[in-house]
């Protein structure tokens, strides 16, 4: 039996690193690697595991229940809580599924921390290693508390603030973010184990007064590697939704204010590389309201991302891929997974 299940959103960074900070205080506090089942997951592979794993399995598996920056549904989720109790941890920002878990069956508030203004990197770091939080107090209460912990590690506040689009609440430019997260997937290709060697490091200089240079090359040379990406990908994408962009899309959202739906375009591209709205920025201020990006998987399904393209779009996409498709997210950015049948379907009608 192992003592811990941890289960993190393998697609982007701020499940891989999340996932790599609870990694590193597991570790550091003398729990053996092979103690630990370590899943790296997406809302497909969730949706297979709640149906396949009642609670009290894996409770007979697992002591305890780890899960950053993902769940599954509240109703699940609800359930585990009651099956582990305290010994069920979840980290999240996500406003939809955090919003539904407080009202389902009279709500539930297990471990962990759950933000909508910072990611699940600051969540589980502000757990684990945040001096400021009551649990950290009262466990190390009598332990002096050198001054460098008073800091959140500058490299996960910028990845952070992309994540969870916080960046001007943080005080960073949009750009600065941007290519720093581009350059970090593409150095650290989502790798769990070469992450947490960073991760090791970096927390290393916060708690034990390591060369904190090692973090300024690490953003510095990041940003580069992403600034050259991004440019390149600005002048590749623009043209493929200017040539290439269905623009003939409609999302239909309904309204039981006008008691009747209404219709908002959309423009639709099919790409198998990484995306996010400002890949649809040069139909801003136009009546094109969402882009919409479809990705075709091994197993025949369809992954779809949308996007609000206007920043002041009062559309939450996240709430309406969760109540609609099971699927997740931020308001300005979100996801689910469709069968090949739904796609079928759905682009018969190319409407959402």
């Amino acid at each position: 039996m192992k003592k811990y299940l941890l289960i993190y959103h393998k697609e982007d960074n701020d499940g891989v690193f999340s996932a790599a900070i609870i990694l590193n205080y597991l570790i550091t506090h003398d729990i053996a690697r092979d103690e630990i089942n370590l899943i790296g997951a997406d809302y497909n592979l969730m949706n297979y595991f709640q149906k396949n794993n009642t609670p009290k399995k894996l409770h007979e598996r697992y002591n305890t229940i780890i899960l950053t920056d993902i769940s599954f549904t509240a109703d699940y989720m609800h359930d585990l809580y009651n099956e582990f109790a305290h010994n069920m941890i979840w980290f999240d920002h996500h406003a939809p599924i955090i919003n539904e878990s407080l009202k389902v069956k009279n709500g539930f508030d297990c471990e962990g921390v759950r933000n909508t203004s910072k990611s699940a990197i600051l969540c589980a770091y502000e757990y684990f290693y945040d001096p400021f939080n009551e649990k950290y107090n009262q466990i190390d209460a009598n332990k002096p508390i050198p001054e460098l912990h008073r800091e959140f590690p500058e490299f996960f506040r910028i990845l952070s603030a992309w994540d969870s689009w916080s960046y001007e609440h943080e005080g960073y430019t949009h750009e600065w973010v941007r290519h720093i997260n581009k350059g970090t997937t593409v150095e650290f290709n989502l790798n769990i184990d070469k992450v947490l060697e960073t991760v090791q490091y970096i927390i290393g200089i916060y708690h034990n007064g390591l060369d904190i240079q090692f973090e300024n090359i690490l953003i510095g040379n990041m940003y580069k590697r992403g600034q050259e990406l991004n440019d390149y990908e600005d002048i590749t994408i623009e043209n493929i939704i200017k040539y290439n962009g269905d623009c003939s899309w409609n999302i239909v959202v309904d309204d039981a204010d006008r008691g009747r739906p209404f219709y908002r375009k959309a423009c639709a591209i099919f790409h198998e590389g990484q995306s996010n709205s400002l890949m649809f920025k040069c139909l801003q201020n136009k009546d094109i309201r969402n882009g919409l990006v479809f990705k075709h998987q091994s197993n025949g399904n369809w992954v779809l991302s949308m996007y609000n393209i206007n920043n002041d779009d009062y559309f939450h996409c996240g709430e309406f891929l969760k109540e609609k498709y099971n699927g997740g997210g931020h308001k300005g950015a979100a996801g689910c997974t469709f069968t090949e049948d739904q796609f079928i379907e759905i682009l018969k009608k190319r409407q959402l």
